[in-house]
């Protein structure tokens, strides 16, 4: 993609407009001839199956001649009678029976010419036969009769019909059937029926059924390879390796009837389709091999078409991208001319009709010029705007001088404190010599310690201020006070608490600092005892929140607020809560990620920092909380959970 880009315009637009016109024809030549051969594909094995569901019907009717014939003791009164008699010594009934026997097999075959033999066997063990010639034969039918009963037996219809047979005299292929009578009457086994069919007119009939390069296989019930037509499609080389072995899965895998199963076939003589179906009448597995030579001849003849289609396509395209990129990049080529020859310094301006009239490029060349009157104003005031920076830069120095004179004052009134032994004043230029410090070092972030001693020593100096009027309490665990925080986080809240909170109020005064985990969210609140904040102020912070403050206090908490949201997420910052005369807690929303310091880096007096409350009339060496910083701890516990007005800088 890069190296496209690298390329001149006109190359981009001649080799855009040659893909839009070869992949479109590429694209749908493609489709249709896999739609066509797809088709074609389709209709072959319809036809096939078709052609094979045809073969096995016919099959059917052949073979239901047949099971007609095993059926005449069914009936036929005179032979269901023969069937279910003992003829114990009563050999004239017998030999009266058997003729009857004959007769009626006689008539019957004439109808039917394909029946060879019939044999059958009744319920005691005695037999009527037809066309038995020798007593060998007999034996041998006696003997398949008895063998091929267990099979006939599990067999659908009760019937098994033999793998074929091919008669030494006549060469015509024999198919033995056995079939299991019932008595109409109580369905009780009432003998056996023995016939020997003449399959050679059936194979006449699937033959002719079949085109030249299709070869058919029919396996018996179990699963044996019984007969094949026009196997000489195949090379006698796949016969005896893997094609068999395929083909004999295939039948076994066949399940259904009533509709045909197809699947492909990959040898050394190409792909093939097969077909297979189940035979109602015999429960033969018939298995269709055809060839895809005829396909694959239609896909050739195909994309030899659509490959012609293509090449023309192909050279049209690239006389139309010739074409195109000469036209388009023409007008692109003189604005190239006219901008090199341009003084942008005098402010000289691109004539519309020297390029053209396309829109396009009007609006470009409109862009252009005004680009460079923008430019040629640009140069004109940068001096201008060079001087202003010089000046601000000499403001913010001396801004800083300030506020280190201010520095240096603060440690000269110390001195003067210590010399005149004045504890009070000492104490006062300490806290406001570091709290000055603090703001010209510390910037953008700060640790948690440092915050905290920063708000140590404004409530230090507050409390020199007024004695006896506040009292506060710091309660954060010590793994906590490493965390980096930004700049000006708690003062400015614990400030807006003594400005305004306690502005009424002359003693009892209570500001308490804690922290929580919860929710993986991080809670630092703020709470105090003051006046709190109506409703109507309440929605005087939620708005300084989001717009221009009006109040030093909306101020205040709206810079906290912000910064706190640059830092962390827009989902992060103040929620603030209060009941009118009875106090504020000011909850800090941080994720539980800011904790991302190590406890050896702790030091072993950030305990005495962390967890302290200071009143005023405790000395330094007391160590006991006061009784009366329990409210703040009140607030946080009891009071906030049932505050009834909420408001959110978030």
């Amino acid at each position: 993609m890069k190296k496209i880009h690298q390329l001149s315009f006109r190359m981009q637009i001649f080799l855009s407009s040659l893909i839009l016109v070869i992949f479109p024809t590429v694209l749908l030549s493609t489709i249709n001839a896999i739609s066509k051969t797809s088709t074609i594909t389709s209709e072959y094995n319809t036809s096939t199956a078709a052609t094979l569901t045809q073969m096995n019907q016919s099959l059917d009717t052949l073979l239901e001649n047949a099971l007609k014939i095993a059926d005449t003791p069914l009936l036929n009164d005179d032979a269901r009678k023969a069937m279910i008699t003992n003829y114990e010594k009563d050999y004239l009934s017998y030999a009266q029976d058997f003729n009857v026997f004959r007769n009626l097999m006689r008539q019957t075959n004439q109808l039917n010419s394909s029946m060879l033999t019939v044999y059958f066997q009744n319920r005691y063990g005695y037999s009527f036969e037809y066309n038995v010639k020798t007593a060998q034969q007999r034996h041998t039918i006696e003997s398949n009769m008895e063998k091929w009963k267990k099979i006939a037996e599990t067999s659908k219809n009760r019937t098994y019909f033999a793998p074929l047979q091919t008669d030494s005299s006549t060469g015509h292929s024999i198919l033995p059937m056995v079939k299991i009578l019932l008595d109409r009457y109580d369905y009780r086994e009432t003998g056996l029926c023995y016939a020997e069919i003449d399959f050679t007119p059936i194979m006449e009939i699937l033959s002719s059924s079949c085109e030249t390069q299709n070869t058919l296989l029919i396996y018996n019930a179990d699963n044996k390879l019984t007969c094949t037509i026009n196997l000489a499609s195949f090379s006698k080389a796949d016969i005896s390796s893997s094609v068999l072995s395929k083909l004999e899965d295939f039948s076994n895998t066949l399940t259904s009837q009533d509709a045909i199963d197809q699947s492909t076939l990959k040898t050394s003589l190409g792909q093939f389709v097969i077909n297979g179906c189940i035979n109602n009448t015999t429960q033969w597995h018939i298995v269709q091999i055809i060839s895809n030579e005829k396909i694959a001849h239609t896909f050739h003849d195909t994309i030899i078409s659509y490959l012609g289609i293509f090449l023309f396509c192909a050279l049209l395209g690239l006389i139309l991208a010739i074409f195109l990129s000469r036209i388009l990049t023409r007008p692109v080529s003189n604005l190239c001319h006219e901008i090199d020859i341009l003084d942008p310094s005098d402010g000289a301006q691109i004539d519309l009709k020297s390029c053209g009239s396309n829109q396009e490029l009007c609006k470009l060349i409109g862009s252009f010029n005004g680009m460079s009157q923008r430019l040629f104003l640009s140069l004109k005031q940068n001096y201008e705007i060079q001087i202003t920076e010089q000046q601000m830069r000499v403001q913010m120095l001396q801004f800083q001088i300030n506020h280190h004179f201010l520095h240096n004052t603060l440690n000269v009134i110390k001195s003067l404190a210590e010399i005149h032994d004045v504890p009070e004043i000492e104490t006062i230029a300490t806290c406001m010599s570091e709290l000055v410090r603090y703001n010209l070092e510390k910037f953008p972030v700060a640790t948690l310690q440092e915050e905290l001693q920063q708000v140590q020593r404004y409530m230090t100096i507050q409390n020199i201020r007024f004695p006896g009027k506040f009292c506060y309490d710091i309660n954060v665990p010590p793994e906590f006070l490493q965390m980096n925080l930004p700049v000006f986080l708690f003062q400015p809240l614990v400030e807006n608490s003594v400005e305004h909170g306690f502005s009424n109020k002359e003693n009892e005064c209570y500001i308490s600092i804690s922290c929580q985990l919860e929710n993986e969210l991080l809670h630092f609140l703020v709470a105090d005892n003051g006046s709190g904040m109506s409703q109507e102020q309440l929605k005087t912070f939620q708005c300084s929140g989001k717009t221009s403050p009006k109040g030093h206090h909306s101020i205040g908490l709206a810079n906290v607020n912000q910064r706190l949201r640059s830092y962390y997420g827009e989902e992060y910052g103040l929620l603030v809560e209060s009941i009118p005369g009875e106090g504020t807690i000011i909850d800090i929303v941080l994720p539980s990620s800011a904790i991302n310091i190590e406890p050896s880096f702790f030091q072993p007096e950030l305990s005495k920092t962390i967890s302290l409350s200071q009143n005023p009339s405790q000395t330094k060496s007391e160590t006991s909380l006061p009784r009366s910083c329990f409210i703040s701890y009140f607030i946080i516990t009891v009071l906030r959970p049932s505050l009834q007005t909420r408001s959110s800088l978030i």
